[in-house]
């Protein structure tokens, strides 16, 4: 047993432990004091707590034999020399009895306390190797479709008849500097199962096709399913309306969504978050790894062709995988956010909703038009709702 006081202990208790194998005046390092002569030692592997090295030699040498039984004697006791010179000493198990707890448990009271390791943090997940985030590269590169001029005959129906059929779908648009001014070069729409990549630039008008002509447009003009989910709806709302008079209904707005569950925690949310920051806070470190792994290479890329990218043809994997992922997250945190409000007490999916068809008609009823990337302050304060 090894004991550690922070008083000075009882003159009785020191003797005791003096003449059963006590403990020396001493240094930094523990030294015992031989029951036999009185003389201080370092305890070494394999020898006795009670005698010297000299004693049990003599001993040995004339035929005697100690007796080197420690529990017959309380255990083994150590000390140390305290820096105000104080001695710490140990006391034998025997005179411990009843004095705390730590000698109760056979604890070592002089041992310094363990320092509890600082968990490390967990290593960023590197879009370019993990596995799960290559698993979603592939899925992407699997589910996506591009319609341009020279398919649109056969795959343009096949799509419309694919999303109507679903009870969502995801919806997004890139364009040049794109606003009600900007041309949409790409509209986005993906389902479960497939992601299609509409080239407006090629197609013009015919990517909507004519009002009830079961068209593109009725899907997105449509009051009843499949439900629109968007990504802040303001800006593409405004694009759709002012180039090709496509006149959004029923869309919930994802960005508003993500306000809503923060909100339902009980957070007080003043601003609204981009797509890559909602990915972190409701999906997985990979889908979360992948979406900021395509953001910073291609916006990288818009700076080096000052802004034309959604112009060029074709269209470069990175690109293509970019445009296919947000429409893609949208589906992902649509389905995670909507489980964490599935008791939705206070009603935040439909006050969502209402913000939502706000949101359609904000930029597009504006006199001036509001470019993309020069919003104003107001407009990344989170709606009250």
């Amino acid at each position: 047993l090894v004991a550690h006081s922070r008083a000075r202990p009882p003159a009785r208790a020191l003797a005791l432990a003096r003449a059963r194998g006590g403990v020396a005046r001493m240094g930094n390092k523990p030294r015992l004091v031989c029951a036999k002569c009185a003389s201080t030692f370092k305890r070494q592997a394999a020898q006795s707590t009670r005698f010297c090295k000299p004693c049990r030699a003599a001993a040995s040498a004339e035929g005697e034999t100690l007796d080197d039984d420690d529990d017959a004697y309380g255990g083994v006791v150590l000390g140390f020399k305290r820096a105000n010179g104080d001695d710490s000493s140990g006391l034998e198990r025997g005179a411990l009895e009843g004095g705390g707890k730590r000698a109760e448990a056979g604890g070592s009271g002089g041992a310094a306390k363990k320092k509890k390791r600082r968990k490390k943090p967990a290593a960023p997940t590197n879009a370019k190797s993990d596995p799960m985030c290559l698993e979603i590269v592939n899925t992407l590169d699997q589910r996506c479709e591009i319609i341009d001029a020279t398919n649109y005959e056969i795959k343009m129906p096949a799509c419309v008849e694919t999303i109507k059929a679903s009870s969502v779908v995801a919806v997004d648009c890139e364009g040049v500097r794109m606003s009600r001014t900007g041309p949409v070069t790409v509209v986005q729409c993906a389902t479960r199962d497939a992601i299609y990549l509409i080239d407006v630039q090629s197609l013009g008008g015919r990517a909507f096709g004519d009002r009830n002509a079961g068209g593109l447009r009725d899907v997105l003009e449509s009051s009843e399913a499949p439900m629109k989910l968007m990504f802040d709806c303001r800006m593409d709302s405004d694009a759709l309306f002012h180039q090709f008079d496509v006149r959004l209904e029923n869309v919930m707005d994802v960005q508003v969504l993500d306000v809503a569950a923060r909100r339902a925690l009980g957070k007080m949310i003043d601003r609204v978050a981009g797509i890559v920051k909602c990915a972190g806070t409701h999906l997985t470190s990979a889908e979360t790894a992948v979406a900021d792994d395509l953001k910073v290479r291609v916006k990288k890329l818009y700076a080096v062709e000052e802004s034309t990218l959604w112009a060029d043809r074709p269209l470069t994997d990175d690109v293509r995988r970019y445009a296919a992922l947000d429409v893609y997250l949208l589906l992902k945190l649509h389905e995670k956010i909507m489980f964490d409000l599935r008791e939705d007490k206070d009603d935040w999916v439909a006050r969502t909703l209402k913000e939502s068809s706000r949101r359609v008609l904000a930029f597009r009823e504006l006199d001036v038009a509001v470019e993309q990337g020069v919003f104003t302050e107001e407009s990344t304060i989170a709606p009250t709702f």
